[in-house]
């Protein structure tokens, strides 16, 4: 049914899971193609300056910040590898750095995905039934999304 399957992971429980949903799918049938993605987001730092309400600027990180997102990315991404390699499952993992909902459905639609795969309920914790991220995506993307909770 479907033979592209892009799974979003931000390493919350919920994505995990989604991440190993796909990954039976695939068990289900090899000649699905699954891609893993995770996104991170670029902070933006506000300046206050005198006489001026605010603005936001981009500002250049620290290493020490950079670093961290590096190994949240790796950490995030390497667990979705060890799950495929328990599993006996090859997958393409990627990462990118931008809106999360924005990517997804960019790179979704950019790959020609027939399938969005994303965890319900991300590290933000809004306290909504849905995320702000998942219902963007469910919103946004023309083509089918499946919710894990």
């Amino acid at each position: 049914m479907f033979k592209r399957i892009l799974v979003a992971t931000d390493g919350s429980p919920a994505s995990d899971k989604a991440v190993e949903i796909v990954l039976k799918m695939k068990l289900q049938d090899p000649e699905v193609e699954v891609a893993v993605l995770h996104v991170s987001e670029m902070p933006l730092k506000t300046v206050i300056t005198p006489n001026v309400e605010s603005s936001s600027k981009p500002i250049v990180l620290p290493d020490s910040t950079r670093m961290n997102m590096i190994r949240e990315k790796d950490e995030i991404l390497e667990k979705a590898r060890m799950i495929a390699e328990e599993m006996g499952v090859k997958v393409r993992l990627f990462s990118r750095i931008g809106d999360p909902a924005s990517v997804i459905i960019e790179e979704a639609e950019k790959g020609n995905y027939d399938l969005v795969v994303i965890g319900g309920e991300g590290l933000g914790r809004s306290g909504r039934i849905l995320g702000s991220v998942a219902s963007r995506v469910v919103n946004q993307f023309k083509r089918s999304t499946l919710v894990v909770r």
